[in-house]
């Protein structure tokens, strides 16, 4: 999970905000990953990794875009990041935002803090800073209800997560508006 630094800024930012602004970037990108980040038994933390099995499961995925589901090690793709060297990089996670559970926001990886403590082992901005310093690094953030122990999401996390995925997978297939 990670934090924002706009979060109270963007409280009323809107659904169609963000998916606005993932066209734009699937438009101007031949060559995007898509990162899901979760731990499977930390709540609505596991959001990251739901979406991006949601997408797996219901999409065709096209030649310049690639999928990774980390799930709690995102050190566990590193070596395929580097591989991939892609333009854009949407990093999908929960991220405290200060909003409504649920809440969806997609921002730059600079608009993030990164604590000494993450639920990651190396924080997203470091991990975009270092070893992506070529790539242009996104979050698609949304906001947790409960990250205790569970291998469930809150309803209203899970209806975020299926809007992310539905709508992403549009944008996958060239239909969405």
């Amino acid at each position: 999970m990670v934090r924002s630094t706009h979060g109270t800024k963007q409280t009323t930012q809107t659904i169609a905000d963000w998916k606005i602004q993932l066209q734009v970037l699937f438009r101007l990108s031949s060559n995007i990953t898509i990162i899901g980040i979760g731990h499977p038994f930390r709540g609505d933390d596991y959001i990251g990794s739901f979406i991006l099995k949601e997408l797996k499961r219901s999409s065709k995925i096209p030649v310049n875009v690639q999928l990774l589901d980390a799930e709690d090690s995102v050190e566990s793709i590193i070596s395929k990041l580097v591989k991939l060297k892609p333009e854009h990089v949407i990093f999908v996670d929960a991220c405290e935002m200060n909003l409504k559970a649920g809440g969806i926001c997609l921002m730059p990886m600079a608009a993030t803090e990164y604590p000494f403590f993450t639920t990651h082992g190396i924080p997203l901005k470091l991990l975009s800073k270092q070893i992506l310093p070529e790539s242009e690094c996104w979050i698609l953030a949304v906001q947790p209800k409960q990250v205790e122990f569970s291998d469930k999401l809150s309803p209203e996390v899970r209806r975020a997560g299926l809007t992310i995925s539905e709508y992403v997978s549009k944008l996958l297939t060239g239909i969405a508006n």
